[in-house]
C-alpha cells in the first residue's frame, strides 16, 4: 500500500508542471488582423504602418483602416503603429483581432497655404503639380534671385546671357534661349502679388522680402488671365502688419561679396499699416580685363519696396505697393575657351586672321579668367512699378481688383567680338518698356464641395527703342569679313564705322475672360 501511495505521489507531482505549462503555453496564430483609427474622430486611417517589434514583418493599413499580419509569431507580442501627423504607438497584442487608436501629434507638419488658384487653400488639397518654397528657406539657402532658386525647385531652368536675353523654363518648356525677340512673351508667367511681369528681365533681379514662392507646372490660362504655355511663378511678398516688427540681415563672402537686407513694418493709425523693405548686393567681378586693369562681371544690385495696408472694414482690405530695382554691373563678358580649326580656307582661319592683324589672345585657358576687351561692358537694368489691390469679401468668396503699372529700362553696351581687336566695336540695344494691367476676379468656396474662380484680365504694353539699337564695326572688321584674296578685300579699315541703327516700337493690347470650377464629388474624387 505504501508503495502504491509513493507511486501515485510521484506521478502526480510530475504531471503538475506539465498541466501548468499547458495552461500558460502561448497561442500560435498564423494570422493577426486589426484596424487603426483616429482616437478623436474614429476616422479610419489609410496607409498607417503596422510592424512587429524586433522583426521586419509589417503591413500598411488598407483603405478601410484594416491590416493583416501573416506570421508564426506567438501571442502575445508587441506591434508598432505609426502614421504621418500622429504619435507612434506600441501595442501589446493578446488576441488576433484588435482596434488600435492613434492620437494626433502635437508637433504636426505646418499646413502649407497657397494662393496659386487665386484663393487660399491647403497645398495638400490642390490637385495640381506645384512646388512651394517658403521665404525662410529662400533666405537660408541664399537664393536671392531666380537663378539661385532653380537649385531648390525641380524642373526649373534659367538661361541668361544678360537680362534682356533671358529665358525661364519649366520641364524644358518655355521660350527659346539665344533668340532675343522683344515681340515674344515668356512661356512661363512671372507674378508678384498678383501682378504679371511681362519682360523676362524681371527674373534676374533680387527678391525683396519674400513670403512664399509657388511654382506651377503646365499651361496656365484658367487661373491667370495672361495665358502661359509652360507654367507660372507665383510670388507673394510679406505684407504690411499692424504688429510692429523689423529685420536686418547681412552676408559677406569672397570676391568682396556683401549683401544687406532689411525691413520694417507697423501701424501708422488704427486702420493703416505700412512696410518698407530694402535689399542690396555687391560683388567684385570674376573676370579681369588686362586692357582696362579692372575686374568685370561684378554685381551691383539695389532694390526697395513699400506697402500701405488700409482696412476700412473687416471685409475690405486695400493694399498700395510700389517697388524699384536696379542692376548696374560691368557685364556680361565671356572668355575665349579655345580656338578650333574650321573648313574655311587657311586665310580665313581665326589664328591666321589675328596673326595678320598682329594680335594675340591674352589666354586660351578659361580658368585664367582674363580678357582684353576694348569696348565697355554695361548691363544697366531697371524695373519698377505701382499696384493697387482691393479685396472685398462678398458672400462665400472674395472679389479682387488688381490695377498695376510697371516699367523696364534696358541700357546695355557689349563687345561683340570678345577680343581686344576693333572688330565689332559697338553693340547697344537700348529699350524702354511700359505696361498696364487690370484684373477683376471672384474666387471662393461656393459650397462644401464646389469652389472656383472667374475673372477678366487686360494688359497693354508699349516697348520702344531708346532712342536706337546700334551695331557698329571697327577698323579690323575687314579682315574677319574677307571672303576673297582680291586687293579690295585686303584694304585695312574698309568697313570701319559701318553698321546699322534701327528704331522700333511694339504696342499690344490683350484681354481675356477666364474661369475654373472645382467639384469634389466625394472625399476621394
Amino acid at each position: 500500500m505504501k508503495r502504491i501511495l509513493q507511486a501515485t505521489f510521484l506521478i502526480g507531482t510530475s504531471l503538475i508542471p506539465l498541466f501548468s505549462y499547458a495552461q500558460n503555453e502561448p497561442v500560435i496564430n498564423a494570422t493577426v488582423s486589426g484596424i487603426v483609427v483616429d482616437a478623436r474622430t474614429n476616422k479610419k486611417l489609410t496607409g498607417a504602418a503596422v510592424s512587429i517589434v524586433g522583426t521586419t514583418n509589417g503591413a500598411p493599413t488598407k483603405e478601410d483602416g484594416s491590416f493583416t499580419l501573416i506570421t508564426g509569431q506567438k501571442l502575445p507580442f508587441t506591434v508598432t503603429v505609426s502614421y504621418l501627423g500622429y504619435q507612434t504607438k506600441e501595442v501589446l497584442l493578446t488576441e488576433s483581432a484588435i482596434e488600435i487608436k492613434l492620437e494626433q501629434s502635437p508637433k504636426q507638419l505646418a499646413d502649407v497655404v497657397i494662393t496659386s488658384r487665386r484663393r487660399q487653400e491647403s497645398a495638400q488639397d490642390v490637385p495640381i503639380p506645384i512646388s512651394v518654397v517658403r521665404g525662410a528657406l529662400v533666405e537660408d539657402a541664399g537664393a536671392f534671385n531666380v537663378n539661385r532658386l532653380k537649385e531648390l525647385v525641380p524642373t526649373v531652368q534659367l538661361y541668361s546671357s544678360n537680362p534682356r536675353n533671358t529665358t525661364l523654363n519649366i520641364r524644358g518648356l518655355g521660350s527659346t534661349f539665344g533668340l532675343t525677340n522683344d515681340g515674344i512673351d515668356p512661356g512661363v508667367g512671372f507674378y508678384v502679388d498678383g501682378v504679371y511681369f511681362a519682360r523676362p528681365a524681371a527674373t534676374t533681379l533680387d527678391f525683396i522680402d519674400i513670403e512664399q514662392i509657388e511654382v506651377l507646372r503646365g499651361p496656365q490660362g484658367t487661373l491667370f488671365g495672361k495665358n502661359t504655355t509652360a507654367g507660372a511663378f507665383n510670388i507673394t511678398t510679406r505684407a504690411a502688419s499692424f504688429q510692429p516688427g523689423a529685420t536686418l540681415e547681412m552676408s559677406y563672402g569672397n570676391y568682396g561679396y556683401i549683401q544687406a537686407r532689411s525691413s520694417i513694418t507697423g501701424p501708422l493709425s488704427k486702420k493703416l499699416a505700412g512696410r518698407l523693405s530694402f535689399s542690396g548686393t555687391q560683388r567684385n567681378g570674376l573676370l579681369y580685363n588686362v586692357r582696362t586693369e579692372k575686374p568685370v562681371n561684378d554685381l551691383n544690385n539695389l532694390g526697395g519696396r513699400g506697402q500701405l495696408l488700409f482696412t476700412p472694414t473687416d471685409n475690405i482690405k486695400i493694399t498700395l505697393a510700389g517697388d524699384v530695382s536696379s542692376q548696374k554691373p560691368d557685364g556680361y563678358a565671356q572668355v575665349v575657351a579655345g580656338v578650333a580649326p574650321t573648313l574655311r580656307p587657311a586665310y580665313r582661319q581665326f589664328n591666321q586672321i589675328i596673326a595678320d592683324l598682329n594680335y594675340k589672345l591674352p589666354s586660351q585657358n578659361p580658368f585664367d579668367r582674363v580678357i582684353d576687351h576694348d569696348s565697355p561692358w554695361r548691363s544697366n537694368n531697371e524695373l519698377g512699378g505701382v499696384s493697387l489691390n482691393i479685396d472685398a469679401k462678398l458672400g462665400p468668396g472674395t472679389l479682387t481688383s488688381t490695377t498695376a503699372w510697371r516699367y523696364w529700362n534696358w541700357d546695355p553696351s557689349n563687345d561683340r567680338d570678345f577680343t581686344g581687336l576693333p572688330v565689332l566695336t559697338r553693340s547697344a540695344a537700348k529699350s524702354r518698356h511700359e505696361q498696364w494691367t487690370q484684373e477683376v476676379r471672384y474666387a471662393g468656396a461656393l459650397s462644401s464641395r464646389l469652389s472656383g474662380v472667374v475673372g477678366v484680365f487686360a494688359i497693354s504694353q508699349d516697348l520702344v527703342t531708346d532712342p536706337v539699337h546700334t551695331e557698329e564695326s571697327g577698323a579690323a572688321q575687314y579682315r574677319f569679313s574677307q571672303s576673297s584674296t582680291s586687293a579690295l578685300w585686303r584694304t585695312p579699315g574698309l568697313l570701319d564705322g559701318y553698321g546699322i541703327r534701327t528704331t522700333s516700337r511694339l504696342q499690344s493690347f490683350g484681354a481675356a475672360v477666364f474661369g475654373q470650377i472645382d467639384w469634389a464629388i466625394n472625399e476621394r474624387l
